[in-house]
């Protein structure tokens, strides 16, 4: 089976809430003459279905999932708290990565407004700043665990280029001596890459092929994975192969551990490998190619949560089992169908 190199995304996840902002900002948005919070929310959820790239676009609506959370925390029944008690609220809400950035000040800061106007001023852009806060911390936030879960000389496993964990092994190097080896995929040389960056920092780096994987797992002390997609169920979606790195970690009783910003979390459930993913034929890989046309492509693996040992996110640390709870708390139920 062959696998499918990812499209370039038109958006990230920070992009597509800047491009909401600047609607916002701007008067570009469609909504009604004086907007309750719900055509807010209404204008958002359509916002989100306009900027995402297909079915398997899913960092998106995770993203504008998130800001509607924050929009309903920020609201009260009774419309929206006043300027005074924002920052108060922010804390009491749970909230958890407010920073007190010059940005965030001047948003929150800014004069009091009435009407629709408020609602924005008040609710929907310091949202947008909270979020956009949380996007831009996630990674130190999950750093701050790197010095717990590495003893001095171990073997770690990583796959794939991963910038959460590139900053993961650069904290962890602060206190800690260890041994790296970059497994290369089979389709895109991110792996050579990921080499050559840790490299540049001085840190004990072997690259080794895919076919390598069972021969030097026996070897390895813990595998570190970067993740596309962390599902209800505790599982995840990620590049193809990672599903057979699980496997052979299972094999060999080696810890697998998922680094991943909460805004990775997407409320759906996978039931095999085709629930989320493209089957194409080769050719559309690459028009060279000499494969029977009879084979496929897909996009990402379904690794079940069985195979998964610990989430480390900029949010805390969760099983695969207690994933769930963090659903509950960065999302909204009634926003799963965006």
């Amino acid at each position: 089976m062959s696998t499918l190199k990812a499209q370039p995304r038109l958006y990230s996840s920070r992009e597509s809430i800047l491009t909401l902002k600047a609607h916002l900002s701007g008067k570009q948005a469609k909504i009604p003459k004086n907007p309750t919070m719900e055509d807010y929310i209404t204008y958002i959820k359509k916002l989100s279905n306009r900027l995402k790239q297909g079915p398997l676009d899913f960092w998106i609506p995770n993203v504008f999932r998130r800001l509607i959370q924050v929009i309903r925390l920020m609201s009260s029944e009774d419309g929206f708290f006043p300027i005074k008690d924002k920052e108060k609220n922010f804390k009491e809400l749970g909230l958890t990565i407010l920073r007190k950035s010059i940005r965030s000040k001047t948003t929150v800061e800014t004069g009091s407004e009435t009407g629709s106007n408020a609602i924005q001023q008040d609710v929907i852009l310091p949202s947008i700043e909270q979020v956009l806060e949380e996007l831009e911390a996630h990674s130190d936030d999950i750093n701050t665990f790197a010095s717990t879960h590495f003893f001095t000389n171990e073997v770690l496993l990583v796959y794939e280029y991963s910038t959460t964990v590139l900053n993961f092994l650069l904290s962890a190097k602060k206190t800690r001596n260890f041994e790296i080896i970059v497994l290369e995929s089979e389709t895109e040389n991110l792996g050579k890459q990921f080499a050559t960056d840790l490299g540049k920092h001085n840190l004990n780096v072997t690259l080794t092929p895919f076919t390598n994987a069972y021969a030097i797992m026996q070897r390895v002390n813990k595998t570190l994975l970067g993740v596309d997609a962390i599902l209800k169920n505790g599982g995840l979606l990620m590049h193809p192969g990672t599903y057979a790195i699980c496997v052979l970690a299972k094999q060999f009783a080696v810890p697998v551990i998922v680094l991943s910003g909460a805004h990775k979390l997407t409320p759906k459930y996978a039931f095999d490998q085709t629930t989320f993913n493209q089957l194409v034929s080769p050719l559309k890989i690459n028009p060279n190619s000499t494969i029977d046309h009879m084979s496929i492509g897909i996009t990402f693996d379904y690794v079940p949560p069985e195979y998964i040992s610990l989430y480390i996110t900029n949010q805390g640390q969760y099983t695969p089992q207690s994933i769930y709870q963090l659903f509950s708390d960065f999302y909204n139920v009634k926003d799963e169908d965006i």
